[in-house]
């Protein structure tokens, strides 16, 4: 940088100097007695710049399209505020702020709770603060007859001062100021937008808040839907009637009678503010049942009792003596009204995870998240760093119904500061973990004004790769637990398909989720092992992970393509659920260093011997490769010698670069299916034959030989159709393997299967039956004709 300025001084003083040089340049040579004999003592004249820099300067233009004599005459303007159509904007917060009516009770009782958190502030630096009225508590009741709203805190209040700036001014928050004058940083307040109040004319026609401060007397604020740019404010002719705090008065319209009701408004409490530090008592009714006096019972003595009393006085002093009998009572239901708490669950994720046991957490699930099973498992903890967060997260006993579905729903509950959100989490956990309930509570997400949904932002993606590692690491701990296997194999056998939709779904993770992928292998048919316990088992020189998928476990067991590899001593690991592959193709490679190679395409190598020993066998068998080509040229690509097979005399494998047979399978099966997609990638197959077998140890003969004929074409077309039912692919002419064994079955008993067919005399028989049934018909038309004759002797 230094050199840099010194280079810009010398090219200015150069400029500067360049018109002396110049002229000294051009002038006539004077001798040097001369110059020096000039008149050194003259004026000097001092540097300046050229006449027209200042002008050229000013006339220059900047990047916001101002010259600097623009901007001087600029410095003149008159400054002017922004102006607002107030019934206007009220009209847009009103009816297009917010997207659910339901959200003005949550945001009156969070106006309500920031209330009382800034009394509980002052009251400890100040005990006095609390005064007469030390609860802190809400408390909403409802009137029907009149259609009126109480919702009432306990809270700081507002003076005359306060309901004038902070209700007659929009998107001014009260709670923000009040942290901001108090220097209170870390307090837990609710409010930061100032328009949460307005939400309350969604569902009423006129608003009155009633707010007693301590340092002013009780004021009534008013304010009408017809007329929402101004409102009234007025010392409370009643005097002080609440205390300390805010009673806010909604007068409903008549399409919001719903919220007139106890069980409507108990769902709106218990779904948005039920987490709220303070209690919430709702003003409801209930039935109670008591005992009462029967006065239908008859009371008259008997007759007979009293004579005898009469009689006997000494029974009379006995009598008097005993225990009067018990009145009898009956039973009546009565409707009583009284305060009933809403909120009695405190938030559990707020808690050490040390302080809770495991029956509270039950209770927990069941109660406040609905599930009427026991969870299976739960994870609980408190993320700390850029971003800081509570979750409490569990593992339901089975899948939720419906969870496949396109419009299942997360099952996670989004809290900020306790108070409920969002309980649609697709952005928050990927689709294949949305099955796992739970909440989080987060004081640092970013909400749009409503409050009713995230704004895109980076933290987001910060929580969502925290909580999913966080769960994903869960399972892990499951899986790697030796000592409750049983629990882990309950839990794989009912998210299998989650983690596998998450190997496919989530690159992010897919290495993690890799490891706790389970399988049945061809030496393992009855405990699923993973991966890594694969790759332990595997031979010395085996440098690929080999599978086989398949329609049923058994099949896949049965299939010829096994054989050899087993009889090697190569595992194989079987795929019998349709995402088992999707899930391994997606791998690519385990760790990065072992290749899952399907088994049944072409192109297997298992060793360089096995590799030069197959190159013998081809050669070998040419003449035989060469003619079931030409037989079945519309049907395969090519036929070569198998290292797979050991029973079986051929196979069919697909192209190393085509769809196996189980993949063609489920694509078929698919019923959206695209045969654009299919066809290209299905193409011709490869036959493999075993050149062990004695059926192609024969062909080779007959066809070096060259005693081929029909027959040997009927072989070949057989070992086809055969191969390709074993290999897990389907006919498309069954009729043309049926005609065929039909003819070497008559060969072999020595019947000529050219010979006719004796056909059924199937007109003759309908000829008779036809007699028959008309000789049926007139019989029956004939008894219908004459009516049958009654004998009345026996009446008479």
């Amino acid at each position: 940088m230094k050199g840099v300025l010194e280079l810009l001084v010398a090219l200015l003083a150069v400029s500067l100097l360049s018109p002396s040089l110049y002229s000294m340049c051009n002038a006539e040579e004077e001798p040097l007695d001369v110059i020096l004999d000039g008149d050194i003592k003259a004026e000097k004249v001092p540097l300046k710049t050229r006449d027209n820099t200042v002008k050229e300067e000013a006339e220059a233009i900047s990047d916001d399209g101002f010259s600097v004599a623009d901007r001087a005459l600029l410095r003149g303007e008159e400054s002017h505020t922004f102006k607002a159509e107030i019934n206007q904007l009220m009209g847009i917060i009103i009816n297009s702020l917010y997207s659910n009516r339901d959200i003005f009770l949550r945001e009156l009782i969070s106006n309500s709770a920031d209330a009382l958190t800034k009394i509980r502030f002052l009251s400890l630096k100040d005990s006095a603060a609390l005064g007469d009225t030390p609860q802190l508590e809400i408390r909403i009741k409802f009137d029907a007859d009149s259609r009126l709203l109480h919702i009432r805190d306990t809270g700081i209040g507002m003076t005359k001062n306060d309901l004038i700036n902070n209700l007659g001014s929009i998107a001014k928050s009260g709670t923000k100021e009040f942290i901001e004058k108090m220097s209170a940083g870390d307090i837990e307040t609710i409010g930061q937008f100032g328009v949460g109040f307005y939400s309350s004319f969604l569902v009423s026609d006129k608003v009155t808040v009633t707010s007693k401060n301590n340092d002013d007397s009780q004021h009534i604020w008013e304010g009408t839907s017809d007329d929402p740019s101004s409102y009234t404010v007025a010392e409370d002719p009643r005097g002080n009637t609440l205390g300390r705090g805010t009673m806010v008065t909604l007068h409903l319209r008549d399409d919001s009678v719903e919220y007139l009701n106890q069980n409507k408004l108990k769902e709106l409490i218990v779904r948005y503010n039920e987490f709220i530090s303070y209690p919430i008592y709702l003003w409801a009714s209930h039935e109670e049942s008591r005992e009462v006096p029967d006065d239908s019972v008859d009371e008259e003595v008997d007759e007979e009792e009293e004579e005898e009393i009469s009689i006997d006085d000494d029974e009379e002093s006995e009598e008097e003596e005993e225990e009067e009998p018990a009145p009898k009572t009956k039973t009546i239901t009565e409707t009583v009204w009284g305060w009933e708490r809403v909120n009695p669950n405190p938030p559990l994720w707020t808690r050490s995870k040390s302080d809770i046991s495991d029956e509270e957490y039950t209770t927990f699930y069941k109660n406040v998240l609905g599930s009427s099973e026991e969870p299976f498992d739960h994870l609980h903890f408190k993320a700390e760093g850029d971003v800081e967060f509570n979750a409490l997260i569990y593992i339901p006993s089975s899948l939720p119904y419906g969870f496949f579905e396109p419009n299942f729903k997360s099952q996670l509950k989004l809290y900020v500061k306790r108070v409920f959100i969002t309980d649609n989490f697709n952005e928050m956990i990927p689709s294949y973990l949305s099955f796992v309930k739970g909440v989080l509570d987060s004081d640092d997400l970013p909400l749009n004004v409503s409050r009713e949904m995230l704004q895109e932002n980076k933290i987001l993606d910060v929580i969502k790769k925290k909580l999913v590692r966080k769960i994903i690491a869960l399972f892990q701990d499951l899986a790697d637990d030796k000592d409750n296997e049983e629990k882990w194999n309950k839990f794989y056998d009912t998210f299998a398909t989650n983690i596998k939709l998450g190997v496919l779904q989530d690159t992010q993770n897919k290495t993690r989720l890799s490891k706790l992928l389970r399988f049945i292998t061809a030496k393992n048919s009855e405990k699923k092992i993973s991966v890594e316990e694969y790759i332990e088992n595997m031979k010395k020189n085996q440098k690929d992970i080999y599978y086989l998928g398949g329609e049923t476990l058994e099949s896949i067991k049965n299939s010829p393509l096994l054989e050899g590899l087993t009889k090697r001593g190569y595992d194989v690991l079987l795929l019998p659920e349709p995402i088992d592959e999707y899930c391994i193709s997606s791998l690519g490679k385990y760790d990065g260093k072992f290749s899952f190679v399907d088994i049944s395409k072409e192109g297997l190598k298992l060793s360089d011997a096995e590799e030069e020993r197959l190159k013998e066998l081809n050669t070998k068998f040419e003449p035989l490769s060469n003619y079931l080509k030409d037989v079945l040229q519309d049907k395969v690509s090519k036929v070569q010698v198998s290292n797979k097979l050991s029973k079986a005399p051929c196979a069919i494998v697909a192209q190393s670069w085509g769809y196996s047979a189980n993949m063609e399978r489920i694509l078929k099966a698919q019923a959206l299916k695209d045969d654009r997609y299919l066809s290209p990638m299905a193409g011709k197959r490869v036959l493999e034959i075993n050149p062990y077998h004695p059926i192609v140890k024969k062909l080779l003969q007959l066809v070096e030989e060259e005693q081929t004929n029909d027959d040997t074409r009927d072989v070949a077309h057989v070992l086809y159709d055969t191969a390709v039912l074993n290999s897990g692919y389907a006919l498309t002419e069954p009729a043309d393997l049926t005609g065929r064994i039909n003819r070497m079955m008559s060969t072999s008993l020595e019947v000529d299967p050219d010979a006719q067919i004796e056909e059924e005399q199937i007109e003759e028989l309908e000829d008779e039956e036809q007699t028959t049934t008309e000789e049926e018909e007139s019989t029956t038309e004939g008894e219908e004709d004459v009516p049958p004759e009654i004998d009345f002797s026996e009446y008479l």
